[in-house]
């Protein structure tokens, strides 16, 4: 092979490389360019799309070289081998000097085309059919008239898309006026400004001064949001290929919608929609000519110029405030942009967006006036939003089969329309009235040590630290003597066991060390606080990026000595005390005590209309009482024992099966247990105690089973629970939706101090307890509270259905009589303080022992409502149930205020009335006078043939309007001292008429 022949294929193979590896790139970008499904593979194909894009650019870039390598050894070979026929001209000087100029402007060519093309290969896919696909969207919540109540979003991502046809004309002139004049007529660039910016970056060190057009604005915000702040040639020239694609894909209507639906404006606002309803509490459409410009103003620096500060610490002095709420000023910041907002008013003008008329009437308006937080600036708490949420995570987590992450991702950044079923009416009046301190009872007394801190009257145990005992009266923390040691390096080590709690925590993806307050109380005239904890706010790591904080062996946190270099003023020093002033540390919010919280539901449909879980506190994600168990003290009668008690005398009764109830202490039960059952309210004892006793200590002897509930008579309750036995109890509890019993262990709640009288092992929550209470008036259907109804994406698809699902528990004669029963504790027992003046109401009292728990569950036929107030810890309250019913009667009365009276159901054909109460058929029997020889043992489970014969009887009218009239047993008074009925301690054995087990913590109240 001859020598030319070698060079031609040396070349050839090095052109054939070069067009491998430039195929090879081609093909890794389309690779990189194609679609990707789903939000977390899109981020993980993007980010192998880049590394291949990395690869290609690396292999194309390769080929290059290689191309170059084989054109200069094909060179070479020429000249050493080859015998060329004419020695080479020699060129003029004039002509070296221009063939040596166009070499060098061919090179900077064929370089430029280099570096073009491997930035365009490095470019992010773009995909312009679906662009807001990639970007994160506020959710909305509404209520059940569907009127927006909140918005759900993570940080930069308060955004709510909107078609360019809802943005007013004076919007988009406002933004074309000021940022770009030639929008609607350029194809994506000003090159006259884009020549003199890139002949300054030649020649002016590298750094491109601002050029962007609108289009250009979009490419850069929307897909480089990372790298949008270089200045770097790379970075403009992606931005521009970006830029040609969106202007050859999208109209320019389209590129000015998504535009004012990404910039951002100042006060965590993302697009023109957030902005207005942020700063004007509208939405865009609605925004007049003053206010668009004044949005159109914030861009260019959109924080300086953003028209409200929030001033979380409020230290700044010299701007207005326009409101002002317990944690944060609101700082009108208009005049910042002010010359700039008059720029954009000249240039409308101007280029004819406006006319003269306009333009000299809006001069005179004042943006000032205009603003209107609205929401932004509330304080209003979100405990029924909060919860809602949280039901629909779980429920998306359950229905796509993703994480619990993915699925609040999905909920705050995505877009979702969330209908909820809060009624606003009925959320306004339990936000109002539990704002509202009269409709609160308080403290009785407290016990403290001799520091002042708050102790449990019973155990002596510190429950809750004295806030003198942490800070001065000028609110410094004083590190004691006795609380930290000096190290050699300048460095302090805080004790472990003293004040302040310690905790390894991980931040950042490293170590720290958490300093916190323990839970403190503050009595301010009167008024008793909480505050839950707080820390000091000492850095993550010092300068060097060394940490800061570290706990030792023994658990104790050492401080280093560079943080005592780096802030020399955290710590005042005096000698044996080191002060901290309240800039420098944080705590939790003040909560009031007592507290309280509350549920209503909708009966026919099970939908939660209004939630409360507090009063006092304000933002999201708050302690929710209204979701945390309490003891329910007497509460739980009714679906504990009494309820349960006709349940299953009814079964047995459809089963042709008499109930074997011994009468030997008196008692006259006849053959099931009715509401005309007589019960003897006496003495009971367990190992020589007696137990329980009933509010006063007073016994009413022989009385009916109605009269027990209307009385709270905890003797009775006992009696019946000891029929029915623990575990149908528990059964019928479950089947009401309560989930918070202790089945399991040597304590447990399978007792009658537990299922009968309420003291549980870990309490009950408003929400089962209303849906619980709910099951009478919904005729023996419990239904499953719901908090939403249906979750729209943001293309209006229906992705979430929610129905509250029913399943019958008693029968509806049973829920007839039991839902008469309870409307009789109104009307005739201790719950009169519940009545309300337009509709019928059942309900029942409840308070626990030592007063720490005071509730009221009831019912209109419209309405279900468990309230609850006590303390954050247990503390006596000054009032007993009554107040609790007092509480929930101002609610209610307002509730059904604009409702016309209506009855509750109808009696069912299977209740008869035979001498003045109410039996399920057959469950009637004559009852007989007992004698006291009678030693039959009690039998829960015994049964006979049925032996009795239903009483022909007309049915009873439906119930009547309740009356006011004072109960013959008054209501609770206060107390003027410590109740001395408690429980006493678990009995040992079983006596024939006592209970079985005692845990202690019961209803002693007798409410």
């Amino acid at each position: 092979m001859s020598d030319n022949t070698n060079s031609k294929t040396e070349r050839t193979n090095a052109d054939n490389n070069t067009e491998f590896y430039y195929g090879t790139a081609k093909a890794g970008r389309a690779a990189a360019g194609g679609p990707a499904k789903g939000t977390a593979h899109r981020s993980s194909g993007k980010g192998h799309a880049r590394q291949n894009a990395a690869k290609v650019t690396h292999m194309a870039e390769q080929g290059l070289k290689n191309t170059a390598r084989a054109a200069k050894s094909a060179g070479k070979a020429a000249v050493n081998k080859g015998k060329p026929k004419k020695p080479p001209r020699k060129l003029s000087p004039g002509k070296s000097i221009l063939s040596f100029a166009l070499i060098l402007c061919m090179m900077a060519v064929l370089g430029v085309g280099i570096i073009v093309g491997v930035v365009f290969l490095k470019a992010p896919n773009i995909e312009t059919d679906n662009i807001y696909s990639q970007i994160k969207q506020r959710s909305i919540v509404y209520d059940a008239d569907g009127q927006e109540i909140d918005a759900l979003y993570f940080d930069g991502g308060n955004r709510t898309i909107v078609e360019y046809k809802d943005i007013p004309e004076d919007m988009v002139n406002a933004i074309v006026s000021i940022e770009d004049n030639k929008f609607w007529t350029h194809h994506g660039f000003n090159f006259i400004r884009m020549v003199g910016a890139i002949k300054d970056s030649v020649f002016g060190g590298g750094s491109i001064s601002g050029t962007s057009t609108i289009s250009q604005q979009l490419a850069r915000n929307f897909y480089l949001a990372d790298i949008k702040s270089e200045r770097s040639m790379s970075r403009k020239l992606t931005e521009m290929y970006i830029t040609i694609v969106l202007e050859k894909n999208l109209s320019k209507e389209k590129i000015m919608e998504a535009y004012l639906n990404t910039i951002y404006l100042g006060f965590n606002s993302y697009g023109v929609e957030a902005a207005a309803q942020s700063y004007f509490d509208k939405p865009v459409g609605k925004l007049k000519l003053i206010e668009c410009a004044a949005l159109a103003a914030i861009p260019q620096s959109p924080d300086l110029n953003a028209l409200v500060i929030a001033d979380y610490y409020k230290t700044i002095t010299d701007l207005p405030i326009i409101k002002k709420t317990s944690a944060i000023n609101y700082l009108y910041n208009g005049e910042a942009s002010e010359a700039r907002r008059n720029l954009v008013l000249k240039n409308m003008y101007e280029l004819g967006y406006i006319d003269a008329d306009r333009y000299a009437k809006v001069q005179k308006k004042k943006l000032k006036k205009r603003i209107n937080l609205g929401d932004a600036g509330s304080e209003k708490s979100s405990y029924f939003t909060d919860y809602a949420v949280q039901q629909l995570q779980q429920d998306i987590v359950e229905e796509y089969g993703i994480t619990s992450t993915e699925a609040q991702n999905m909920i705050y950044s995505t877009g979702l329309k969330i209908y909820t079923t809060m009624d606003s009416r009925i959320q306004s009046i339990l936000d109002e009235e539990f704002e509202d301190s009269d409709n609160f009872t308080s403290i009785a007394y407290i016990s403290t040590n001799s520091e002042g801190d708050l102790i449990s009257s019973d155990t002596g145990q510190v429950l809750l630290q004295s806030y003198d005992e942490y800070f001065d009266e000028k609110d410094r923390f004083i590190l004691r003597d006795d609380e930290f040691t000096r190290n050699e390096d300048g460095g302090i080590t805080i004790k472990a066991g003293k004040r302040l709690n310690l905790y390894p925590v991980e931040s950042n993806g490293a170590q720290d060390v958490s300093i916190e307050f323990k839970s403190m109380y503050v009595n301010e005239d009167g008024v008793f606080y909480f505050i839950e904890s707080g820390a000091l706010s000492i850095p993550q790591f010092d300068s060097a990026g060394n940490p800061i904080k570290t706990l030792d062996d023994n658990g104790n946190c050492v401080i280093s000595g560079t943080f005592f270099q780096e802030y020399p003023d955290y710590f005042k020093d005096k000698g044996d005390r080191l002060i901290v002033n309240d800039e420098r540390y944080t705590l939790k919010q003040k909560i009031r005590q007592p507290q309280a919280a509350a549920v209503i539901m909708e009966n026919k449909t099970g939908e939660i209309k209004g939630m409360i879980g507090g009063r006092g506190a304000t933002g999201k994600q708050l302690y929710n009482r209204a979701v945390h168990p309490r003891q329910p003290g007497s509460s739980i009668k009714p679906i504990g024992v009494y309820g349960p008690a006709l349940q299953l005398s009814f079964e047995r009764e459809a089963d042709n099966k008499t109930m074997k109830l011994s009468n030997k202490d008196g008692s006259s039960w006849g053959n099931y247990i009715t509401a005309g059952s007589i019960i003897n309210d006496k003495p009971m004892y367990v190992n020589g105690k007696q137990w329980p006793k009933n509010f006063g200590g007073g016994y009413s002897g022989k009385v009916t089973l109605r009269k027990g509930v209307q009385q709270s008579l905890n003797v009775v309750a006992v009696k019946v629970f000891q029929k029915i036995g623990a575990d149908w109890s528990l059964k019928m509890l479950k089947k009401v939706g309560i989930t918070t019993l202790d089945e399991e262990g040597a304590v447990s709640d399978m007792n009658p101090a537990a299922l009968a009288l309420g003291g549980l092992t870990n309490g009950i929550t408003p929400l089962e307890l209303t849906a619980a209470y709910a099951t009478f008036p919904n005729g023996g259907s419990y239904k499953t509270p719901v908090f939403y109804t249906k979750v729209l994406n943001s293309r209006d698809e229906t992705i979430m259905e929610k129905k509250t699902r029913a399943e019958r528990v008693y029968d509806e004669g049973v829920a007839w009589i039991m839902t008469d029963i309870l409307h009789s504790v109104v009307t005739q027992g201790i719950g009169a303080s519940a009545a309300i003046p337009n509709q019928p109401v059942g309900g029942k009292t409840g308070t626990t022992s030592d007063q720490y728990d005071i509730w009221f569950a009831g019912f209109t036929p419209q309405y279900t409502m468990a309230l609850w107030e006590g303390n954050d810890v247990n503390i006596q309250l000054y009032e007993m149930s009554g107040a609790a019913a007092r509480f929930w009667s101002t609610i209610m009365s307002r509730v059904c205020e604009p409702l016309a009276y209506q009855d509750f159901r109808e009696m069912p054909d299977n209740v008869e009335k035979i001498n003045g109460e109410y039996y399920t058929d057959g469950t009637y029997s004559k009852l007989k006078k007992n004698k006291d020889k009678d030693n039959d043992k009690d039998d829960n489970d015994k049964t006979t043939e049925k032996k009795v014969t239903k009483s022909t009887t007309t049915k009873a009218p439906t119930t009547a309007k309740p009356t006011t009239q004072t109960p013959t047993e008054p209501t609770t008074a206060k107390p003027t001292e410590k109740p001395t009925e408690k429980p006493t301690e678990k009995p040992t054995e079983k006596p024939t008429e006592k209970p079985t087990e005692d845990t202690g913590g019961g209803d002693e109240g007798g409410e």
